[in-house]
């Protein structure tokens, strides 16, 4: 019972940086704990895009700190897996999350995992649906269809961001994560910015929790 409950902990501590990592523009292609046997102790496992497995150096730094912004955080840096989302664990994680969408972790038991049938997972939803690229010409793109290979050119970077990060702020709000005038401030922002190309959905739920927040 002890063991579910610290996982249950560092489930919600993992959510918690991964929402770190995208607001400081990591690349989290997926992130889910693992366990490889009953015995076994978990281990949470970050993909980006961006990592480069021949400079581990660069990406390590940049989780450690987001880490150390957590109050009392039951993660620790040797829990900590950092892979690129090319390698088998990301692909399989990707394609189990994808497969089956939903607004919480989820947990998988005696799935395949890379190369070994792992005894649990627990996946998390992608918090960060959306990419950004810069094209050769130098315009900002954000993907707003995967599966049609749908991209929203955008004025600047900075509205491309805006539009990727607008689902982290979705959920830090529909979850009460976080309050105050800044970050209704920060809402009526992603908001005015998906208004600006069209995206009449995005922005007004956006705007809708800014208003319960503030009230």
């Amino acid at each position: 019972m002890d063991t579910e409950i610290l996982v249950d902990e560092k489930i919600e501590d993992g959510a918690t940086l991964i929402r770190h990592l995208i607001r400081r523009k990591f690349d989290v292609s997926v992130a889910l704990w693992g366990k490889a046997t009953e015995e076994s102790s978990w281990r949470f496992y970050i993909a980006s895009r961006t990592y480069d497995p021949k400079m581990p150096n660069l990406a390590f730094p940049l989780v450690y700190s987001a880490l150390s912004e957590i109050p009392q955080c039951s993660i620790t840096p040797m829990d900590i897996s950092i892979c690129a989302d090319t390698d088998p664990i990301a692909r399989d994680a990707i394609e189990l999350r994808d497969r089956n969408p939903s607004r919480e972790p989820k947990r998988y038991l005696g799935k395949r995992i890379g190369s070994a049938v792992a005894a649990e997972l627990v996946v998390y939803p992608r918090l960060l649906p959306l990419k950004v690229r810069v094209t050769p010409e130098g315009h900002w793109q954000v993907l707003i269809s995967e599966p049609d290979d749908l991209w929203l050119k955008c004025d600047s970077e900075e509205d491309a961001r805006a539009v990727a990060a607008a689902r982290v702020l979705e959920e830090e709000a529909w979850r009460r994560i976080k309050t105050g005038p800044q970050f209704v401030a920060e809402l009526e922002k992603a908001a005015g910015v998906m208004e600006k190309y069209h995206m009449g959905f995005g922005y007004a739920d956006l705007r809708v929790l800014a208003e319960q927040i503030s009230q």
